[in-house]
């Protein structure tokens, strides 16, 4: 009789079948059967141990048969890819079945991978159990090299034999890779897998060697054929001896062992530990919320020895003689010593932020076995931040909710620092399981923290963000400079300008960089900008030391032309405008636009965000040009820039506007200077689009009048969000 090792793929039934534990219907009362399946394998011809077996490399499939007579057909009802994945029982309909199962690589001819095959049909029967066994057998064609001492022994310069899968050997189909074949150096069996039509193999052999004593070389080369049988298992020996007494002839014999499959296999099999979902699917994410607790059942064959549960860096060895709930809400109920039940409760998840959460079991018996498995659930709180209006501080937060007894559903949210919360109604979603609530008052740059709450309770963990950053004015430190008549505060990006390409025409730079930044800047230089007299003795003007926003569009005679504002991505809203500053504000020396002589002069900047489609153009020789930061409306230029541009549009709107003015004498020391932006209510919710951004030594230097004594350096500004 046939001596087979059976490989279980089960537990024993009892652990199997922990039905009376769950709420599911009673499978027999459906009209099911139960089914276990068992593998008789062949022992392993290379290794006495179950490792030996590719059970990673598996294909198992479960048929049901359709129709009658000839039409009775196969449908495929499961498949498995690993013995692991394979349950110790299936329920199935009452019917006819069949199970095929592959285990390894279908590899034409291998020295390494030994494929298995093996199928069989059974019958469920309604209300009962039944156990089937499934016999795999090899399924490749064995061929065994074999060299006697007598030819290892002579032939140590070159020794090889190739096997061929063909009627007769041909060396050019080898080298050209057309056949199926093994190259044989060393005694060893190979594997092949025939192809449809293939009755024979056919081989050469080479040797090349010197005797002992003699220098004579000995090359011997024989090629034979063997018609073979076309079932699976096959295993032929081809073993050379070399015969120094018969005249230097090579013998060899072909021995066919057609029981390869039929030897017993001495190592003993038993499946790892089991970790399931007590009335749930393990490999699938689970919702926690709805009930108050989640369980794992872990069995195994021999007793058990070990349970870690790890989830975020963290690590919890569970004892096996638990019987209450620990403080981190992991219980431990131990029906034997092989049979546990892991219980987490609604403390344990408490811990952690919502979202899904890996957890990882490692269970290990007392036999040496171990299983590793992870399970991801679903936990209820905050899992994400959408910054929905940055403009208006808004901001979309999603939860996660599952309990369906839920009332008062909110988030509550906080700057981190910030001791009091506010609070938002959360709404259900489409989408299953998710409420969503809008935050106000987000501001850019900024860590929070927000926290779902039923009512006054507040559930699992807060859920932290970042906003980003507001945008900023490019070269805002005046690091980047180029050129030298005239001086220009960029150098690639053009995005400042100032009036030194007017200024320049007398070789005059009103505005340069200076090495002298502000303490605790990053960089290495700021901005001078000096109010003088550009001109030859009384033939010139006055001119502002100016830096602004916008591009210097052209000079007409002594006057300039110049479009004021860039486009700019606002994102989140500006509350204030921020520089340091140092200078003088001198006396009035150059006259007009009712300032007079004697006065103050006044260092100004301004900053306004607007809504247009173009800079406001102001030409020094019109003073109907000229701008009001205060008011509500713009006028721009949509058209070409150059120096005849004009404005030729008047709805732009003004929706912030911040000014700061100094007649303060000398400020010797770099100082910080922070400024409000006023925003205009009529324009409230709009997003402007264009900045305008201007400082000036002289504040009337549009009407050619201050001080030639006013001088102010500029460095680091900033938008304050």
């Amino acid at each position: 009789m046939k001596k087979t090792l059976l490989y279980a793929l089960m537990l024993l039934c009892t652990l199997l079948f922990p039905g009376a534990c769950t709420k599911e219907a009673d499978p027999a009362a459906e009209g099911k059967g139960a089914v276990s399946f068992s593998l008789g394998m062949p022992r392993s011809t290379r290794a006495g141990a179950y490792d030996a077996y590719p059970w990673t490399e598996c294909a198992i499939r479960v048929y049901k048969y359709v129709g009658t007579g000839e039409e009775r057909t196969k449908e495929l009802i499961r498949r498995y890819s690993s013995v692991g994945e394979m349950p110790g029982s299936i329920w199935l309909l009452a019917g006819d079945y069949s199970i095929s199962v592959e285990l390894g690589s279908r590899v034409d001819a291998t020295f390494d991978e030994i494929f298995y095959r093996g199928e069989t049909d059974f019958t469920v029967v309604s209300g009962r159990r039944s156990d089937v066994q499934v016999e795999c057998r090899i399924a490749n064609t064995i061929v065994e090299v074999e060299y006697d001492e007598t030819v290892l022994s002579l032939f140590k310069e070159e020794l090889w034999t190739n096997v061929v899968l063909a009627e007769r050997y041909n060396q050019q189909e080898v080298v050209n890779g057309e056949v199926i074949y093994l190259h044989y150096e060393e005694s060893k069996p190979g594997y092949f897998i025939l192809p449809e039509g293939v009755e024979a193999f056919s081989w050469r052999f080479r040797g090349v060697g010197t005797k002992p004593g003699d220098d004579t070389e000995t090359v011997v080369m024989k090629d034979g054929t063997k018609h073979i049988s076309t079932a699976p298992g096959m295993r032929y020996l081809l073993r050379y001896k070399y015969s120094p007494d018969l005249g230097g002839s090579l013998t060899f014999e072909i021995s066919v062992d057609t029981s390869v499959d039929e030897k017993n296999d001495p190592v003993m099999f038993a499946p790892d530990p089991q970790i399931s979902g007590f009335g749930f699917d393990i490999e699938k994410m689970q919702e926690f919320g709805s009930v108050p607790a989640i369980s794992y059942k872990i069995i195994s064959i021999g007793n058990l020895a070990s349970v870690t549960l790890s989830s975020g860096g963290r690590s919890w060895p569970v004892g096996l003689d638990t019987t209450t709930e620990s403080a981190d809400g992991i219980a431990v109920t131990m029906n034997s010593r092989s049979d546990m039940m892991l219980t987490l409760s609604e403390k344990f998840f408490a811990q952690f932020p919502a979202g899904d959460r890996t957890l990882t079991f490692l269970v290990g018996d007392e036999d040496g076995r171990s299983t590793e498995k992870t399970s991801v659930v679903r936990t209820q709180g905050v899992v994400s931040y959408t910054a929905t209006d940055c403009w208006n501080d808004k901001a979309e937060l999603k939860a996660y909710v599952f309990d369906t007894s839920a009332s008062d559903v909110k988030v509550r949210y906080r700057r981190k620092g910030v001791a009091e919360w506010s609070e938002t109604p959360a709404s259900q979603s489409p989408e299953r399981g998710v409420y969503k609530a809008t935050a106000t008052g987000i501001g850019a740059a900024s860590e929070y923290e927000c926290q779902l709450c039923f009512g006054e309770k507040a559930i699992n963990q807060p859920y932290g963000f970042s906003t980003a950053a507001g945008p900023q004015v490019p070269n805002a430190g005046f690091e980047e400079w180029s050129g030298s008549s005239p001086l220009l505060p960029y150098v690639t990006e053009q995005y400042w300008d100032s009036g030194n390409h007017g200024s320049s025409t007398m070789s005059k730079n009103v505005t340069q960089n200076v090495a002298d930044p502000r303490p605790g800047s990053a960089g290495s230089t700021a901005a001078e900008l000096n109010s003088q007299f550009v001109g030859l003795g009384t033939l010139g003007k006055f001119a502002a030391g100016n830096l602004f926003v916008g591009k210097y569009l052209g000079t007409v005679g002594t006057n300039g032309v110049i479009g004021f504002g860039k486009p700019f991505g606002f994102t989140y809203r500006p509350r204030q405008l921020k520089f340091w500053y140092k200078g003088t504000v001198g006396t009035v020396d150059y006259s007009g636009g009712g300032v007079n002589k004697g006065d103050s002069d006044a260092a100004q900047v301004y900053i306004c965000l607007c809504e247009m489609d173009g800079p406001h153009v102001v030409d020094t020789r019109k003073s109907d040009t000229f701008f009001n930061p205060a008011s509500k409306t713009v006028t721009y230029c949509s058209g070409a820039l150059n120096k005849d541009s004009t404005n030729d549009r008047t709805d732009g709107k003004i929706i912030a506007y911040a000014e700061w003015i100094n007649t303060t004498p000398e400020t010797s020391e770099w100082t910080e200077v922070t400024v409000e932006l006023h925003y205009n209510e009529e324009y409230e919710g709009t997003v402007p689009n264009y900045l305008m951004l201007t400082a000036s030594a002289s504040k009337y230097g549009d009407y050619f009048t201050g001080s030639t004594a006013s001088i102010m350096y500029l460095d680091d500004v900033e938008l304050v969000y």
